[in-house]
């Protein structure tokens, strides 16, 4: 029986609204070889017809009724990315774009969607994302599947929540394994930089501004710990009842919360209020507040006072820049805030 393995920017998108969640019934497979493998249209058709992890047969499809169609469920679009072994199994059709992988892939590669359909894992839909990515685009998407989110366009807020697909220390494992295959070598330098559980795209944009090395525009600062929760003790549990706080970009060596609000126009009273809270909380406790919203994110001198505020609470020095590197930071910054979608080359001198 042939099998179809949807690849690269069609696992992307299939990822964006599917999980591996018990519910989702997307299940993590040792698949690692393409033997069987198949681009040819008529095969995949009828494969995908029933595919859906939610819904399962799309009822009322003629037997002729469109690869479009049939895709739906899997809320992927044409063209349909996949992957085969062999020279000979690349059709060129319009609907579908054949990738060639002529390497046995690791053990772990797909996750099943139904009986003869894969999708690749999210670590190798990670891995072919670099071949074509920008460095910035690629860390931003790690940053996202190792995270409580997924970039989704149409909402309100540009991001839905979502349990994590991968975490940052099965990735590296897999990138290991993934050595000498095309986008190994665009993925691996942005490793050190990926780390789990951000709730917000605006959190592993500051991370990126923040932690990057400064040729790709950031500020060489230590990496934090994304959302932990910290016990509230001594003096500071006369100030509330809670028992933790949860901080959204934390460094516990230097004592230091970095919230990041997202609100991208105004903050509310109420936003405000418990963001005064919070310091108050903290300041009991010896540890050190800085908060960054989004129109501080958008403008160039309000974010140069985020970041000096930072580096003095670490009890690093104040200092200037050369004009590359402040053109490189605000190149990167003003391309991370422009949404996806809309953004134009980054170009770093």
């Amino acid at each position: 029986m042939q099998k179809v393995f949807i690849s690269h920017e069609s696992a992307l998108q299939f990822w964006r609204h599917h999980d591996l969640s018990r519910a989702g019934g997307i299940k993590r497979t040792r698949q690692g070889s393409l033997r069987n493998s198949t681009s040819r249209i008529s095969e995949i058709k009828p494969l995908v017809r029933s595919a859906s992890p939610q819904s399962g047969k799309i009822y009322g499809a003629r037997p002729d009724a469109s690869l479009a169609s049939r895709l739906v469920d899997l809320q992927i679009d044409l063209p349909l990315h996949v992957i085969v072994d062999a020279r000979a199994k690349r059709e060129k059709r319009s609907s579908i774009v054949t990738h060639l992988c002529e390497q046995p892939l690791p053990e772990g590669s797909f996750c099943e969607v139904s009986e003869n359909v894969y999708v690749s894992s999210p670590e190798l839909t990670l891995c072919q994302m670099a071949e074509s990515l920008p460095y910035a685009d690629e860390l931003e998407l790690c940053l996202e599947f190792c995270s409580g989110y997924c970039i989704n366009t149409d909402s309100e807020r540009g991001f839905d929540d979502r349990p994590a697909l991968t975490n940052a220390s099965k990735l590296k494992a897999y990138v290991s394994r993934y050595k000498g295959r095309r986008g190994a070598k665009q993925i691996r330098p942005l490793l050190r930089y990926v780390i789990d559980d951000s709730a917000s795209p605006m959190e592993s944009i500051v991370l990126m501004l923040l932690c990057l090395p400064s040729r790709l525009g950031g500020r060489q600062l230590p990496m934090p710990e994304h959302n932990v929760e910290v016990p509230i003790s001594g003096r500071a549990r006369s100030h509330t009842s809670r028992k933790s706080l949860s901080c959204d970009l934390y460094w516990e060596k230097f004592k230091l919360d970095v919230e990041c609000d997202s609100t991208k126009y105004h903050t509310s009273k109420r936003q405000l209020g418990i963001d005064s809270n919070r310091r108050i909380i903290l300041d009991a406790m010896d540890y050190r507040y800085v908060g960054v919203t989004y129109w501080q994110l958008e403008n160039e001198s309000e974010f140069e006072d985020v970041v000096q505020a930072i580096r003095r609470a670490m009890g690093l020095k104040l200092r200037n820049s050369s004009e590359r590197i402040q053109a490189n930071r605000n190149a990167l910054r003003m391309y991370l805030v422009t949404p996806h979608g809309t953004r134009q080359p980054l170009k770093l001198i």
